[in-house]
């Protein structure tokens, strides 16, 4: 390693040296920028281990370093020169320029590889001329006035390349970048003044666009209805920055839309261009209705949007601004509507709200690259995996809630590269040259042709969503990729077909839950605005070839987080009625699963990212049953330990699912931060998909079960359920229904005669509780499963909201309680109770034989370690404890006449009275000291309570150092 960076100085200075000794040659104006890349950049990276030439013959999709061919606008460049990859993806991007331009002092190129870099989302790039290097912090917005000294970060001159190049080596290097030197340096220089993400500020821009249009044109349109407002501001917005972006590509002629924004009537001469550009494209992109041409726009309004896209005002530069980027900026636009509002008589106003459905979903979150890449690669990518071009024209792959297209933009992309990969290797680019499925775009460089790339759209790539304008933006979002890399002369000499294929049959607007179905519902009423927003879909007639052949191969995507109770009525019963694994206060998600694993064909692969709340909630137990019987669940990707939704306070699971049993391992993978995703560091292990069905309603566990389940075998081996013993029941809950209802309990400092001793769950600690007050109780104005032998008799109490365990606090004194505590009196205490929930109870339990299980007894067992993990593995639904879960306790089983079983009991019962003196005495303590040394006498019990009782049920030393560290962990 010394000798190898040894070598790399050595290098270094003989490359010095020969710019030293020739220095005046090459700072002359005549030694051009070709000639400095070949003679100097290339070799200063080559030196830090990148593969300038590919000489290793990477794919296409691969290459270490793409090297742009430069198109010329204004006399600047509309690419960097070099972008410097891992994986295929992009790290920074190098500006080359010849040494006789002062770089130190030059705020051109420093705008220019700012606004490169800014726009492509990279936190650092390089400016050089080898004379002098620049690293910029491009996360600071670049503005046309700045210094070339604004952001820059580093700066050296050739003559200190020796000093600084530990730093150079280590941040810029190849293996820098693979062992994390980059990343890391990137974060040093983090939150900088001025530093901001490009697609937040592009989205305030196109935010602004749409306000000044939608007031412009509801001011100049009064007859104009808020629907057809709507599309035309979307439509304006879409094709305007449509065409940018070709021009920037050069696949449009320079300026375009410049050169109308300098005259009069723009709206009608921008109108021609959208019809030529219709022609030329043939997509609905530019498809007019007649309406539209009769809008009048202000010139003004129009000429300002236009000229804030073109250099220098804007710091943008739209031929490296990645769809992706663009999809997550229109995915947040999408989550707004432009209203009209009365302002004066009949004239009115446009305003922009959110939408009502993102409001209630507390906004719209884009699911970020690395998840979307990772539910690719591991559907898409296992579904193509060695397959031939011809074999993978047969596979669909559909969002069923598209959106922005993120999930479609992110497949397409895929199979791109995958196609461009196998028509490059060594045995089949002859013929793949000859049947035109690439052309070589420069010396043993190649492109997938125009053709090919519509054809893998059109055949592979599928998607619906609910709302018209996600739909016209997946569109726009595909066509966008399709275009990617292209360049206008390589499009005019390789086809003669129109540059972008029509969508209709493969884009498509409806609602993916509700089919025509939902009209047959009885006395069902809808206004014209209820039926947009309901838009019913017949997938089998939408796409009906492919349920021909049994539905899409794969589903993927990030379906709507929104609870059904806040849907409108129709919508809600239509759920209900429609999705068996809809139950309760259920989530738009869940019917989602549901749908389309019904749009899978028999061999077909779902993945879907969805809240971690269905691995445990009871709203998804149906849903989980229903896809533990009948899938095979490939993978749970756990992410719950951070938030995937940067601004959303809901956690994440990726559900991957096939619908062919292959094997009954689900493989657990859990990332603990974005990083580590990203980075791939990660902890994984396989479950037995059947055990899922021994869990507590079917929870899907994402926590190695270990040895779990025999533990789990070895408490049930010899118990008896705490229904068995105890009636449990829920303390008073005020009665809604009453006349003469109070908003609340009547609860007193002083006592008063009639009052009960009254406590809440908030009053209850392990073993003991406190008094929380006296309670005017009034039979008629409190119901629930609560009768006066239920709070007056011995009893367990226990809280229905846990924090960091169970607990469970005993009584003998008679106190009365509210609904947050749940009671567990043993039936031998209700043979005189008169209510029918006891007489009910008395006759299906035995009372006689709960008389053996004494109150302290049970108290050691429910507040043991044990019986705390088996709570939280087994029985907790989310930090609720109910009455159900209570009924479920397994309790040992004891025979006092059996010696060695009474020994057990009356072991643990002698250990629960020392306990509950020394928590009295504990309690009324006023010596900090003494009280100390009575909670560390208490602790020590406790732990021979915890090791009585695994000795009660029978765990190994290895099982109970299992028990022991989960419960610490």
């Amino acid at each position: 390693m010394v000798n190898d960076k040894n070598n790399k100085t050595e290098q270094l200075k003989s490359l010095v040296s020969l710019f030293s000794a020739n220095i005046a040659q090459y700072k002359n104006n005549k030694y051009d920028e070709s000639n400095t890349r070949t003679d100097f950049i290339d070799k200063l990276f080559s030196l830090l281990d990148w593969d300038i030439a590919n000489n290793q013959c990477f794919s296409e999709s691969y290459r270490e370093v793409v090297r742009e061919d430069k198109v010329k606008i204004d006399g600047s460049n509309k690419a960097p020169d070099y972008s410097f990859r891992i994986g295929g993806t992009r790290k920074f991007f190098v500006e080359a320029k010849k040494p006789s331009v002062n770089i130190k002092e030059a705020a051109e190129p420093a705008y220019q590889v700012r606004r490169y870099a800014y726009t492509a989302k990279l936190p650092l790039s390089i400016l050089t001329n080898f004379s002098e290097f620049a690293v910029y912090d491009t996360r600071i917005k670049p503005g046309k006035d700045d210094k070339a000294s604004t952001a820059r970060i580093f700066y050296c001159t050739f003559d200190q390349y020796e000093q600084h190049f530990d730093f150079i080596l280590n941040t810029f290097s190849k293996n820098a970048i693979l062992k994390g030197s980059f990343d890391r340096y990137v974060e040093e220089n983090k939150n900088k003044k001025g530093t901001s993400e490009v697609d937040t500020e592009l989205l305030a821009v196109i935010e602004d666009w749409r306000v000044l249009l939608a007031k412009n044109i509801a001011k100049n349109n009064s007859g104009l209805s808020v629907r057809n407002l709507n599309t035309v501001v979307q439509r304006i917005i879409d094709r305007i920055i449509f065409l940018r972006i070709a021009e920037d590509r050069g696949i449009e002629d320079e300026d375009l839309l410049q050169t109308i924004s300098k005259t009069e009537n723009v709206y009608q001469k921008l109108s021609l261009i959208f019809t030529k550009a219709n022609i030329k494209y043939n997509s609905e992109l530019f498809t007019y209705e007649a309406w539209e041409e009769e809008i009048k726009i202000d010139d003004k309004i129009l000429a300002n949007i236009i000229n804030s896209l073109y250099y220098p005002d804007c710091p943008y530069e739209f031929s490296v601004l990645p769809v992706e980027i663009l999809g997550s900026i229109y995915e947040r636009f999408l989550g707004k509507t432009i209203r009209l509002r009365a302002v004066k008589g009949d004239t009115k106003t446009a305003i922009i709200e959110e939408k009502p459905e993102v409001k209630k979903a507390g906004g719209v979150f884009y699911t970020p690259q690395y998840i979307v890449d990772y539910i690719v690669e591991n559907t898409v990518g296992e579904k193509i995996k060695r397959k031939t071009p011809d074999e993978i024209s047969k596979i669909t792959i559909c969002d069923p809630a598209c959106g922005s297209g993120s999930f479609l933009v992110g497949a397409y992309k895929y199979l791109l590269d995958y196609h461009l990969d196998y028509y490059t290797q060594a045995k089949n680019v002859k013929s793949s040259l000859k049947n035109a499925k690439i052309y070589e775009s420069g010396f043993q460089s190649y492109k997938l042709t125009i053709e090919e790339k519509q054809r893998i759209l059109l055949k592979n790539i599928y998607g619906v969503d609910i709302d018209s304008q996600a739909v016209q933006v997946t569109k726009l979002s595909l066509y966008l990729k399709l275009l990617e890399d292209e360049e206008k002369g390589l499009l005019v000499k390789y086809t003669d077909m129109t540059l972008l294929p029509v969508l209709e049959n493969n884009i498509k607007c409806g609602n993916s839950l509700i089919g025509p179905d939902f009209y047959t519902q009885p006395d069902l009423e809808l206004s014209d605005d209820a039926m947009f927003k309901v838009n019913c879909f017949d997938w089998e007639k939408g796409f009906s070839e492919i349920f021909k052949n049994g539905g899409f191969d794969v589903v993927v995507g990030n379906p709507p987080y929104v609870n059904i109770e806040n849907l409108e009525k129709n919508s809600k019963d239509y759920f209900f009625k429609t999705y068996k694994t809809c139950h309760g206060r259920t989530d738009i998600y869940i019917p989602f699963i549901e749908k389309n694993i019904k749009n899978l064909n028999y061999n077909g692969i779902l993945a879907f990212i969805i809240p971690y709340a269905f691995t445990n909630q009871i709203y998804g137990m149906s849903a989980r049953e229903y896809i533990i019987k009948n899938m095979s669940i490939r993978q749970i990707v756990d992410t719950s330990n951070y938030f995937v939704f940067k601004s959303a306070v809901v956690k994440n699971i990726i559900l991957i699912l096939g619908k062919m049993t292959t094997d009954d391992k689900t493989d657990i993978i859990t990332y603990n931060s974005e990083d580590d995703f990203i980075n791939n560091v990660k902890t994984e292990f396989s479950i037995n998909q059947q055990d899922f069905l021994q869990l507590k309603d079917y929870r899907l566990e994402t926590k190695p079960l270990n040895g779990k389940l025999k533990i789990k075998e070895k408490i049930w081996e010899n118990s008896i359920t705490l229904e068995n013993i105890c009636f449990v029941g829920y303390g008073a809950r005020l009665n809604h229904k009453s006349k003469n209802i109070s908003k609340s309990f009547y609860i007193h400092d002083e006592k008063r005669k009639g009052y009960k001793p009254f406590l809440e769950g908030k009053n209850i600690e392990r073993f003991v509780f406190s008094q929380e007050g006296w309670l005017d109780y009034k039979p008629n104005e409190h119901y629930n499963s609560m009768f006066s032998e239920l709070f007056e008799s011995e009893k367990l109490m226990f809280i229905n909201v846990v924090k960091d365990r169970i607990r469970f606090a005993y009584d003998i004194d008679g106190f009365y309680n509210s609904h947050t505590v749940i009671n567990c009196v043993r039936y031998d205490k209700l043979l005189n109770a008169k209510h029918i929930s006891a007489r009910k109870a008395l006759k299906t339990f035995d009372c006689v034989k709960c008389k053996d299980y004494s109150y302290k007894y049970l108290l050691g067992i429910l507040n043991s370690n044990l019986i705390n993990w088996y709570f939280v593995n087994f029985l907790s639904e989310s930090l609720h404890f109910y009455p159900n879960d209570a009924k479920k306790m397994p309790i040992r089983k004891i025979d006092l006449s059996n010696k060695p079983d009474k020994t057990k009991h009356d072991s643990i019962v002698s250990l629960v009275d020392k306990i509950l003196e020394l928590k009295q005495k504990e309690a009324a303590e006023p010596n900090q000291q003494v009280k100390t040394m009575y909670a560390r006498q208490i602790e020590g019990i406790d732990k021979a309570i915890d090791t009585a009782v695994y000795e009660l049920y029978g765990l190994t030393e290895e099982e109970i150092k299992m028990v022991e560290k989960e419960i610490l962990s």
